[in-house]
């Protein structure tokens, strides 16, 4: 780490470093106070050792590590993400072929049923018309009805 050195004296070489809650980093020797050595602020300091929580340590990382490692990551999560898109995608093209099927199958019945009914409508007209013929010809008075003399003795 070519950039890590004490903002004081700016040693590199010392047994510890610590980082000031100002943003300042200084070697064991500099540290006289709670007062910083370089801007004079009133701080504490936080010991640079392994023993760091992982949100303080990210800090003296190495940013093309930090970026791959983040990459790697992301990429994950775009995989996973994808992946359950995919699902989602699958899973509503099935419904929706599921729900055509069943569409056109509705559809087929209805015209049948259509047509068994235009069936039946021209069957019903066909009776109607006669019944009324029948009915006119039984409103007639009996002698202008179309009554063969057999008849008029069978019903007699």
């Amino acid at each position: 780490m070519d950039w890590f050195h004490c903002n004081q004296c700016f040693s590199k070489s010392g047994s510890k470093f610590a980082v000031s809650s100002c943003g300042h980093i200084c070697c064991e020797a500099c540290i006289k106070s709670k007062q910083c050595g370089v801007c004079g602020a009133s701080c504490s300091y936080l010991p640079i050792t392994d023993q760091m929580k992982p949100q303080e340590k990210v800090f003296f990382k190495d940013p093309m590590k930090l970026i791959q490692s983040r990459l790697q990551q992301i990429s994950q999560i775009a995989l996973f993400q994808r992946t359950q898109m995919e699902k989602v995608s699958t899973h509503f093209k099935h419904k929706s072929y599921e729900l055509e099927r069943r569409l056109k199958d509705v559809s087929e019945q209805g015209y049948r049923q259509l047509s068994e009914l235009k069936r039946e409508n021209a069957d019903l007209k066909r009776q109607l018309s006669q019944l009324r013929r029948e009915t006119a010809e039984l409103q007639k008075p009996l002698s202008q009805r179309r009554v063969s003399p057999g008849q008029l003795q069978s019903n007699g």
